[in-house]
């Protein structure tokens, strides 16, 4: 009975740490967790920032180029997520930059991945034949 106690005082320890509502900020320690867990995310997944862009060149231009030149943004921007990855994974409990906010914007590539272009493609070609 005691160790069930001494483990739910710990979890809601624990929890507490990530807490945040209205009325208060989130925690030194949730925001440092977070720039972490952000690091990790963009280590591992800045490969997605190459099909994201290939997909928004092809429908933005036409599927040759948009293939060659998204694979050269999307390469960059991988780097770039990657780079920035690393760079919160070995600094996430120093406060750089300012209250733990992200380097690279969307904080992790997966933000925006609904929108990767094909809403505003459909959206510009479908409603000139709704309206007309």
């Amino acid at each position: 009975m005691k160790r069930m106690i001494l483990a739910g005082a710990v979890v809601a320890l624990a929890l507490s740490a990530w807490g945040r509502g209205p009325f208060y900020d989130e925690s030194v320690p949730a925001r440092s967790g977070r720039k972490f867990l952000r690091g990790l995310t963009n280590t591992v997944f800045c490969w997605v920032e190459v099909p994201k862009e290939i997909s928004r060149d092809w429908q933005n231009v036409d599927p040759l180029s948009g293939v060659v030149t998204g694979t050269g943004r999307g390469v960059f921007k991988g780097v770039q997520r990657l780079g920035a990855g690393l760079f919160e994974m070995a600094t996430f409990p120093i406060d750089v930059p300012a209250k733990y906010q992200p380097v690279v914007y969307p904080e992790t590539s997966m933000e925006d991945a609904v929108d990767w272009g094909a809403e505003d493609y459909y959206r510009s070609r479908y409603s000139n034949k709704l309206t007309h």
